[in-house]
């Protein structure tokens, strides 16, 4: 497995607002894009995305930001870099894990679900950050569920690999 380039990018949050930025972001670019985790907070949502795939020789991260920064206006690129393939994560034990047609959903949850994404939300009431992973176990679907206290203890896509690993086995 090669290295993955990879951007993480904000816009203003609002209906079908991750496909629309997926869509900018590959226009400008030219390159196939996936989205691989969001968050939203006050109002608007990040998105971290991943640049071509491992068949593809991309540029460095940094000159793709400088193409969207150019050519899409209510896309603010706010970090580039280059990901190494790291190990496995080990399986992380999910404290919360809501199967999905039997209970409302919070609305973290709901969201995770309907755009099929990991999905962080900052939550002010209660100074913490909320995850939200959609899986699917036995056939149906689920959204496993973890929070953290703190501003600047935010999830990572490691963290969600972790959960998602514990969620499988």
């Amino acid at each position: 497995m090669t290295a993955k380039s990879m951007l993480r990018i904000a816009t203003p949050d609002a209906a079908h607002a991750m496909d629309i930025a997926c869509s900018d972001v590959e226009s400008a670019v030219g390159l196939p894009v996936r989205a691989e985790f969001q968050e939203i907070e006050s109002g608007n949502l990040i998105i971290e995305l991943q640049l071509g795939d491992e068949t593809i020789d991309t540029p460095h991260p940094s000159r793709l930001a400088s193409a969207i920064n150019g050519a899409v206006a209510n896309i603010e690129v706010l970090s580039s870099w280059t990901e190494s393939p790291s190990p496995d994560p080990h399986p992380r034990r999910c404290p919360d894990v809501l199967g999905v047609g039997y209970e409302p959903l919070p609305p973290v949850a709901q969201r995770a679900l309907d755009d099929n994404l990991p999905t962080a939300k900052w939550d002010r009431s209660d100074s913490s950050w909320h995850l939200a992973v959609p899986s699917v176990c036995g056939g149906k679907a689920i959204v496993g569920m973890s929070s953290r206290g703190g501003y600047s203890h935010r999830f990572t896509t490691h963290d969600v690999a972790a959960l998602r690993c514990g969620l499988a086995s």
